[in-house]
């Protein structure tokens, strides 16, 4: 799986946005943003909605996990523990 957050061969094209250029394909990203994971790193589904999506940024985890894991157990979570699978 290509990981475009570790490749350090990003180039800089303005003040905004930068490229990199793999098998000739360009890629193009605003400076400092980071890609996002295609799955929940807890369940290991896909990120499937919007809410996916800003969990992920959030809390690195899935809008169901949110629900499921994350929320009851924010204390213990944010000290690093996980669900068991």
């Amino acid at each position: 799986m290509l990981d475009l957050n570790s490749n350090n061969e990003w180039k800089k094209i303005d003040d905004n946005f930068e490229e990199l250029i793999i098998d000739d394909i360009k890629f193009i990203r605003e400076i400092g943003d980071k890609s996002l994971s295609l799955d929940c790193p807890i369940c290991k589904k896909l990120i499937s909605y919007v809410e996916d999506v800003e969990r992920m940024k959030k809390e690195n985890c899935c809008d169901d996990c949110y629900l499921n894991y994350y929320y009851i157990n924010k204390e213990k979570w944010e000290k690093g523990w996980r669900p068991n699978r």
